[in-house]
């Protein structure tokens, strides 16, 4: 069965911090369960509700929002390849820490691969 993927709650809250102000069907009330909702902006919820975006919308505010594109390839050998590219400069990002294999980042499923890279992209560069 093919399902959307959200955000985890941590790379929801750094979305927050970083000014991602998009209206979502979906929020964390808590800290780890997705709710269903109506399509609103949770991050200007005053009962301290957070948005909870896929990975698609996260990724897509970082390109349009940020310049930071990120593509995930399939390594026969490491699993999922995330590489991080600046558009406006037409450059792949060299990434300086958080566990990567030089400037790539390595996970055994695409979904974690992604994850990873918003996880890197929002705490590192912006």
């Amino acid at each position: 069965m093919i399902t959307e993927d959200y955000c985890s709650y941590e790379v929801a809250k750094l979305l927050k911090e970083k000014g991602f102000n998009e209206p979502t069907w979906t929020r964390y009330e808590d800290n780890d369960e997705v709710i269903f909702g109506d399509k609103y902006n949770w991050n200007n919820s005053p009962i301290g509700q957070i948005s909870a975006p896929t990975h698609q919308m996260a990724m897509k505010w970082l390109r349009d929002v940020h310049n930071i594109c990120i593509t995930i390839y399939p390594d026969k050998e490491k699993g999922y390849e995330a590489v991080l590219y600046d558009i406006k400069n037409d450059v792949e990002i060299i990434l300086q820490s958080f566990g990567v294999y030089g400037s790539h980042i390595f996970e055994e499923s695409f979904e974690e691969a992604v994850e990873v890279a918003l996880k890197y992209s929002l705490k590192n560069l912006i």
